[in-house]
């Protein structure tokens, strides 16, 4: 299986984009990966004054390569993840490209919002309100039993593996009425509420699946709470310190779509890591009713 051998890091100039620039070079230096900063620019300057100019602090042990791509920054950093073989991808919820609207989705910028919709790399977004907290100590993952969800742990843990840090992972039934059909999906409609935790272990072994005995013991604690899914993975984040919540998601914000992502994004002040996964599903223990992220 990958490991996380390279990381990209989006730049548009902007201070905004640039608060990116510490988290990816940690990662770079924790991973042993080499980060590879792409800027979109008429005017290409040497690799030491773009990264001054793009205001990326100076990597100490990180071994770090300089694209400066012509043309529109969507497809060129597309590109370069395809190109590259990007593991990880590291970008800032707002850019110089973000909108105005407070509309969750619309405070994304143009960019990154292209970048999440079409990549199938993992992408560490930092929301608006990001706090910084490096060096990463803790994950918080959220599991549903959808595809993308067992695709989010399973990365979520391979890379909590790779920094040597601990995974928790959060399932959320979002109260009495229709708990068992709507948070535990129609598959265990009739199960006993005592026999979630046990349901809730079968499927985070599902997502599991794939990491090693060595990976799969990052993983602490699972825990089934009650509550509104995205409150319930910040108030989770917020007890336990997480650094960073990981949730999988099918790469649509349209209306309706995507409503724990829109609202982690609008109020989280940690690091998102964010996996695109496929329609296809097995049993579906959602994250709370109906959840698209």
């Amino acid at each position: 299986m990958r490991g996380f051998d390279s990381v990209l890091l989006a730049l548009d100039g902007s201070p905004e984009a640039a608060r990116g620039a510490s988290c990816a070079l940690w990662l770079a230096d924790a991973l042993g990966a080499t980060l590879h900063v792409v800027h979109a620019t008429r005017h290409p300057l040497a690799a030491a004054d773009e990264l001054a100019r793009l205001r990326v602090p100076h990597a100490r042990g990180s071994q770090v390569v300089v694209h400066q791509l012509q043309g529109e920054a969507e497809p060129a950093i597309l590109e370069e993840i395809e190109a590259h073989r990007i593991d990880l991808v590291v970008m800032t919820a707002r850019g110089e490209s973000a909108s105005a609207d407070a509309q969750p989705a619309r405070a994304l910028g143009s960019v990154v919002r292209a970048v999440i919709e079409r990549t199938r790399a993992p992408v560490v977004l930092l929301p608006a309100r990001y706090r910084e907290r490096l060096p990463w100590t803790s994950m918080l993952a959220a599991a549903s039993g959808e595809a993308a969800a067992d695709q989010a742990l399973d990365t979520a843990t391979r890379l909590a593996a790779a920094l040597r840090i601990r995974v928790t992972v959060v399932h959320s039934e979002d109260g009495p009425s229709g708990a068992a059909g709507a948070a535990l999906g129609s598959a265990y409609a009739d199960a006993p509420h005592h026999e979630y935790p046990r349901r809730l272990d079968q499927l985070v072994a599902r997502g599991l699946a794939r990491c090693s005995e060595q990976e799969a013991a990052c993983v602490d604690d699972v825990l089934l709470c009650r509550g509104e899914p995205a409150a319930v993975l910040l108030e989770q984040a917020a007890r336990l310190d997480s650094s960073v919540l990981a949730l999988g998601w099918h790469g649509a914000l349209g209306a309706g779509r995507a409503p724990v992502f829109k609202r982690l994004l609008e109020t989280s002040q940690r690091a998102l890591l964010l996996v695109r996964g496929s329609e296809a599903s097995g049993a579906r223990l959602k994250v709370g009713s109906e959840i698209d992220a």
